[in-house]
């Protein structure tokens, strides 16, 4: 069994032994961080919720109630707010409370640029932002104003999942960094799409129709490339040091990222040259088979594949690493704090470091959303908010232990 102290988690206090535990290296990430809080947040018509309003602690608030009654909508309405977009890629009409016309989300949130005011308006499947009444018509041009870094259940998946969710996660963290990747994604994605309409509807194609798209494609998509590489070499010594940290086992993990055309040194050219040469097969089949869109992530442990043979310890504890070395390498590159939602976390840990994490929590700076099913599993001394979610109504009072 490995110990560690306080002092070694925040920098101060007194011993206390305990196994090490992802979630704790987790928390220690974000307690140097300046934090970004949010005041409040009023929800119309959005999934099980008709008209509420939250008023919210600037460090503590625990949802709680049984299973199905809302406890993880209110947090994912949280992150769409505060990152225009919910926990997983869905239809936004499903988002709307059924039988409503649109849904609303306004909120109140404290960052380093003051208080702002944000509006998000989902009606069908158009959705409209504001910032602090003005329409935003761009999202890239406020995206990365705020952070949020949640520890949902479903985090397992960032390991053991398909290479799409696997893309995605990274595209959306790089452009949490930086914005212009978000510009980038669109443009590849619009000369991806023409492309393969071409290919799909003219059977006697020349290539000299598809130059031109090949060329915006290989433009676009050698940026996109040439980012994802970039910041998983920034990631790869993070997550190679807290996977060691947190499991308390030596092992290389790491990030491979396999791509469908050569010359990665020059990925303008090589994604030209590929595409190029894979006219013909993209002829028969209707549509592009070489570039971002296609290319492979995955992660490894012990140069093993670890969606393949990570045991489900491992999975979790790599799921883990992933995730602080994204809040290492956000407070690096941006000095920032993410707001940290919590998703059922009492369920990750046995009694001894339930007790041990909430006294950790007493040191933590940041705000903090968590959900719980009983109140008895959270054992966090000092002010907090406490949420009684039930059927999508909530029952909210001020709590001092």
């Amino acid at each position: 069994m490995t110990y560690f102290t306080v002092k070694e988690i925040f920098g101060r206090g007194s011993y206390e032994p305990i196994n090490r535990s992802p979630l704790l290296y987790f928390l220690k990430l974000l307690y140097h961080i300046v934090s970004v809080r949010l005041r409040s947040l009023t929800l119309r018509n959005y999934r099980s919720y008709a008209a509420e309003n939250f008023a919210f602690h600037g460090k503590v608030n625990v949802i709680y109630g049984d299973n199905a009654q809302g406890k993880t909508n209110l947090l994912e309405a949280i992150h769409f707010l505060m990152l225009y977009r919910p926990f997983k890629q869905v239809k936004l009409e499903e988002i709307i409370r059924f039988g409503a016309g649109e849904c609303r989300i306004k909120g109140e949130i404290e960052s380093e640029s003051g208080l702002d005011e944000v509006h998000v308006t989902l009606s069908g499947d158009r959705k409209t932002v504001k910032l602090n009444g003005k329409i935003v018509y761009r999202i890239s041009r406020i995206f990365g104003r705020y952070h949020v870094v949640s520890f949902l259940p479903s985090d397992i998946e960032l390991v053991k999942g398909s290479p799409q969710g696997k893309r995605r996660y990274l595209d959306s963290l790089i452009c949490t960094i930086e914005p212009a990747h978000i510009r980038d994604l669109k443009q590849y994605q619009r000369s991806l799409l023409q492309r393969n309409a071409i290919l799909s509807k003219e059977p006697r194609l020349t290539h000299d129709k598809l130059e031109i798209w090949d060329e915006k494609l290989a433009e676009a998509g050698s940026r996109v490339v040439s980012r994802r590489l970039r910041y998983i070499d920034k990631i790869i010594p993070h997550m190679t040091r807290i996977y060691e940290l947190t499991s308390g086992i030596k092992s290389e993990v790491g990030i491979q990222y396999t791509a469908t055309f050569k010359n990665l040194d020059k990925p303008e050219e090589g994604l030209l040259t590929e595409l190029r040469e894979r006219f013909d097969k993209d002829r028969k089949r209707g549509h592009t088979t070489a570039g971002p869109h296609r290319d492979n992530v995955g992660f490894t442990i012990g140069d093993r594949d670890a969606s393949v043979y990570a045991s489900q310890g491992e999975a979790k504890n790599l799921a883990l690493a992933l995730k602080a070395s994204e809040i290492d390498l956000v407070k690096d590159e941006l000095g920032r704090t993410p707001v940290l939602l919590l998703d059922d976390v009492t369920s990750e840990l046995d009694e001894r470091r339930k007790k041990f994490l909430f006294r950790l929590l007493d040191s933590f700076n940041g705000q903090i959303f968590i959900t719980t099913t009983s109140l008895k599993e959270i054992q966090y001394k000092g002010e907090m908010k406490v949420f009684h979610i039930r059927a999508g109504k909530a029952e909210q009072r001020q709590v001092s232990v």
